[in-house]
């Protein structure tokens, strides 16, 4: 499912690898099927490296919150403000009534509230996920260009 055509970040690579192929003044074109392999490929290689760093963040940042929240007496700005967020989302947690078929507007109401802060506390990570995107396209339009060199065709 991950690496379908019509996966969202499948058409994401797509984008980049052509984006950065312009970019490279990369002026030949690739049959569609190999253009699939390829992103692919940086889909896999995107996996590999981004969800144990995933993981190794969520970890570092729930254990940094948690140790900040507990031991420090003046939190910086940013802290205070999400801390105060979440105070103030956790009563209409607690009052949600879930049934099987419906959900409360209370939960779309304290995802909203809550967006900021998790678009905060995601975008070091995202901006990571985007360098790592452009390193791994870049390295393999140069190897594609090396593959397809003009000078490596033999002539004659």
């Amino acid at each position: 499912m991950l690496y379908t055509p019509n996966n969202l970040l499948y058409k994401y690579i797509r984008y980049r690898f052509r984006r950065i192929q312009i970019q490279c003044n990369m002026v030949y074109d690739i049959v569609p099927e190999d253009e699939d392999e390829i992103c692919r490929n940086l889909l896999k290689q995107r996996a590999k490296v981004l969800i144990p760093v995933g993981i190794v963040y969520a970890l570092i940042f729930a254990l940094t919150f948690a140790w900040l929240l507990g031991t420090s007496e003046k939190l910086n700005p940013l802290m205070q403000w999400e801390v105060r967020v979440i105070d103030y989302v956790i009563p209409f947690l607690n009052t949600i009534d879930f049934k099987w078929y419906a959900y409360s507007l209370d939960l779309l109401w304290a995802a909203l509230i809550l967006a900021p802060v998790g678009i905060i506390n995601v975008s070091p990570y995202i901006i990571f996920s985007y360098i790592i995107d452009t390193i791994l396209i870049r390295r393999e339009v140069k190897a594609l260009i090396k593959k397809y060199s003009i000078d490596q065709i033999k002539c004659g």
